[in-house]
């Protein structure tokens, strides 16, 4: 159940009866035989020197070769073939990737344990309950999934491999904005299910909103860049391209918005399609820090469909 133990949420703002939002960060201790497979994988790829290995009085002793690199990279960097509802993917495979394959809590492929690459790797395609990403496992600087993240991003790639690798532009030491990705089809599975608390709903907000306007006491909103901030820390999309727009909720108290915080935002897609997104700000203008984590998620979803498209097979034509 690692990727649910993994998933943090801060505490989240209120919106009315109908739209309540609260959460605290999920997380718990690992399992000991993965923590501890993991953490052996993690020093023997960290540590390349030969190893002495006992031998016979009298003799020199024998030198293990260097580690070697992990036969798993050209497989992250192919990527794994994901089907998630009536969506076909081919997701490269970082440490930072979860698969939930099953209703059950260990129905899962985690790509940051030798377990979870052996399975994945093993197998053409994978069809999954939900795909989520924990971006911040990007950038753990030791253990197995650091050594394989090395591995799996020293080749450079397009726009989305290297936002999976370095994340958004920012000064030096500071955490990625863009912390947790989840994406499901909300009408097979029940994607909040993964966290403590529930992201915003849009349906409900809308629901909340009709209702306070015909009761002639609409809600008040100021405009905070293309979102429009409402009471409890809510922030819409304006104007949006497609008929779902963002919806996000944060952890602040009141305007004007001071110091860091801490959303999360529910975006629909095509297909049925619904993602989850959780990010920091890093300053006071929440809406362009949404629509900056909206905009790189649709980079990376582009980039795993068009990688699908491009290893689908050719199918027959009539006539030939």
């Amino acid at each position: 159940m690692e990727a649910r133990e993994r998933i943090g949420l801060a505490a989240l703002g209120t919106i009315g009866l109908v739209l309540s939002i609260g959460g605290f960060v999920l997380h718990s201790p690992a399992r000991q035989s993965a923590a501890a497979e993991a953490a052996m994988a993690g020093r023997e790829a960290a540590d390349p020197r030969p190893i002495a290995v006992a031998s016979p009085a009298g003799q020199a002793p024998a030198a293990v070769p260097p580690a070697q690199p992990t036969p798993y990279a050209a497989c992250l960097r192919k990527g794994i073939g994901v089907t998630l509802g009536k969506t076909a993917l081919r997701v490269p495979g970082p440490p930072a990737l979860t698969l939930v394959t099953g209703e059950k809590a260990d129905e899962e492929i985690n790509f940051s344990t030798k377990a979870g690459l052996e399975k994945a790797c093993s197998q053409p395609e994978v069809t999954a309950k939900a795909l989520v990403l924990t971006l911040e496992a990007m950038d753990k600087p030791f253990g197995a999934a650091a050594g394989w993240r090395a591995e799996f991003c020293k080749e450079g790639g397009d726009r989305a491999m290297l936002f999976l690798c370095s994340g958004e532009e920012r000064q030096a030491g500071a955490p990625r904005s863009l912390v947790t990705v989840a994406l499901y089809e909300p009408a097979s599975f029940q994607g909040d299910s993964l966290f403590q608390a529930k992201a915003p709903d849009l349906d409900n907000f809308k629901a909340w909103k009709d209702r306070l306007t015909k009761a002639g006491t609409p809600p008040p909103a100021q405009p905070d860049g293309d979102y429009d901030i409402y009471p409890g820390g809510i922030w819409l999309e304006r104007d949006a391209k497609s008929a779902a727009p963002f919806l996000v909720s944060c952890d602040v108290d009141g305007l004007p918005v001071t110091g860091q915080h801490y959303c999360v935002g529910t975006l629909g897609l095509q297909e049925g399609l619904r993602a989850r997104l959780e990010f920091r700000t890093m300053t006071p203008e929440i809406g362009r820090e949404a629509a900056a984590a909206a905009a790189n998620f649709k980079a990376l979803l582009a980039a795993w469909q068009a990688a699908a498209s491009q290893s689908a097979p050719v199918s027959s034509q009539p006539g030939k």
